[in-house]
């Protein structure tokens, strides 16, 4: 009986074999479908973040930028205006008359920064529009 049955054991052993590899061989296909999907995702997720990231330090450098060509016209209108004083006055001018100089020379820059947003961009050299700035100078030594 065990010689009559050997042959069919055999035969059912070999299509097991065969049905186990044909599932291995699946297996690793869905496996590496999900390891590609998910370094996709991985990789999307990632430039995302990058993104963002980027997004937000240009923005941060941007206000930066502003914030420093702000504080330099805001100086230098500041330097300006002392220089002017110093040049008319004989003398130390009075801590009265520097501190009116100064705060003219404050609203000046903040007049000659209101004119570059108006203009569409930030408080820069590049942005800010030379004849606001003379109008601005010109109505602030009318002022003085």
């Amino acid at each position: 009986m065990a010689q009559v049955a050997r042959p069919g054991a055999k035969a059912v052993i070999k299509a097991a074999m065969v049905a186990l590899h044909e599932a291995r061989v699946r297996q690793a296909e869905i496996v590496e479908q999900a390891e590609d999907l998910f370094a996709e995702a991985t990789a999307e997720v990632a430039e995302e973040r990058t993104e963002d990231i980027a997004a937000t330090i240009r923005a941060k450098a941007q206000k930066a930028a502003e914030a420093r060509n702000e504080e330099v016209i805001r100086r230098a209108e500041i330097v300006a205006a002392v220089r002017s004083l110093y040049a008319e006055s004989a003398g130390e001018p009075s801590s009265d008359r520097l501190a009116a100089v100064i705060a003219a020379a404050e609203e000046r820059a903040r007049a000659i920064i209101e004119a570059g947003r108006t203009a569409g961009g930030p408080a820069s050299a590049e942005t800010i529009d030379l004849s606001a700035i003379k109008r601005t100078r010109a109505g602030g030594a009318d002022h003085e």
